[in-house]
């Protein structure tokens, strides 16, 4: 299946872009057309909200234990949250060098489009028979 043609982004598609990538890492960059990239950085977020959350359930479960009176393991899950922070910190990291290059590109586009338009006739110096010999 053929994908249709890329829309050239504008500054407003851009900050469009920008603002879903804050408000979930990947998304914006999936639109604005960097799909693999966009996977990746909501791979990475999901990756590490999943680690930081199986920490939370155990640590909670470990206390839950121990108030009722219940043997507990002492397996050490500090791990979870620390690669749930890195895998967070990964995410966000490379979605605001996204956004940086979005936003660079929209202008390089934007300036690119600029140049290709006529200068407007309001513009042009206007002859008056005063000036005109």
């Amino acid at each position: 299946m053929a994908r249709p043609p890329q829309r050239p982004l504008s500054r407003d598609r851009a900050w469009s872009c920008i603002m879903m990538n804050v408000a979930t890492p990947g998304t914006g960059s999936m639109r604005a057309g960097m799909v693999f990239t966009g996977i990746c950085q909501l791979m990475c977020a999901v990756i590490g909200a999943a680690l930081i959350c199986v920490w939370m359930i155990k640590s909670t479960y470990g206390v839950v234990q121990e108030e009722i009176g219940q043997p507990t393991t002492a397996a050490s899950i500090g791990w979870l949250w620390k690669w749930g922070v890195v895998g967070f910190a990964i995410s966000w990291s490379w979605t605001f060098i996204t956004c940086v290059n979005l936003f660079r590109r929209a202008r390089a586009e934007e300036k690119r489009n600029r140049q290709n338009i006529p200068p407007k006739l309001a513009d042009l110096p206007q002859k008056t028979p005063e000036n005109h010999p």
